[in-house]
């Protein structure tokens, strides 16, 4: 009798805490990479996504583009496509820039943007009918730092602006 009253009170204290936990903090239940979280929707998922636009455009042989009626307007594109992905990296990371670590967060910030973009690169040789250049990598890494740069300076008007209010 002494084991089936220690089987019903282990039972009992389970279910109470189960309970608790679901009405206190129903994230108790799940672990801590299961739970939503607001900033990985808005700031880390953005640059995941457009990482994956770029590939999926760069596996098309003839790409979408309009015509600019210029020679280099390829240029353009890789410039416009990585100025927006740096900004979108570098977004998804806003506070790099006041760690105590900044130096190595940026650097690594940068490296991953110009080795996605000499990826991007890598995968444009083997689709038929597109080219990879040199060219086109560096108008991909300016881009990409200049999306960087845009996002500093946005950030430090804002910072600014509301210092002085």
């Amino acid at each position: 009798m002494i084991r089936a009253t220690s089987v019903n009170q282990y039972r009992s204290d389970s279910l109470r805490l189960l309970r608790l936990a679901v009405a206190d903090h129903k994230s108790y239940i799940l672990p801590p990479m299961f739970r939503f979280d607001k900033k990985l929707l808005f700031y880390k998922l953005p640059p995941v996504l457009y990482a994956g636009l770029i590939m999926s455009l760069s596996a098309i042989s003839t790409p979408p583009t309009p015509d600019l009626g210029i020679s280099w307007e390829d240029k353009i594109y890789h410039f416009i496509e990585y100025l927006v992905f740096g900004l979108l990296v570098v977004r998804a990371f806003p506070g790099v820039h006041l760690s105590p670590r900044c130096c190595l967060g940026i650097t690594l910030l940068l490296v991953f943007g110009f080795a996605y973009a000499a990826f991007d690169e890598i995968v444009q040789y083997f689709v038929p009918t597109r080219d990879s250049s040199l060219g086109d990598w560096l108008a991909d890494i300016i881009g990409y730092l200049a999306g960087a740069a845009l996002f500093f300076w946005l950030r430090a008007g804002k910072a600014t602006t509301t210092n002085s209010n």
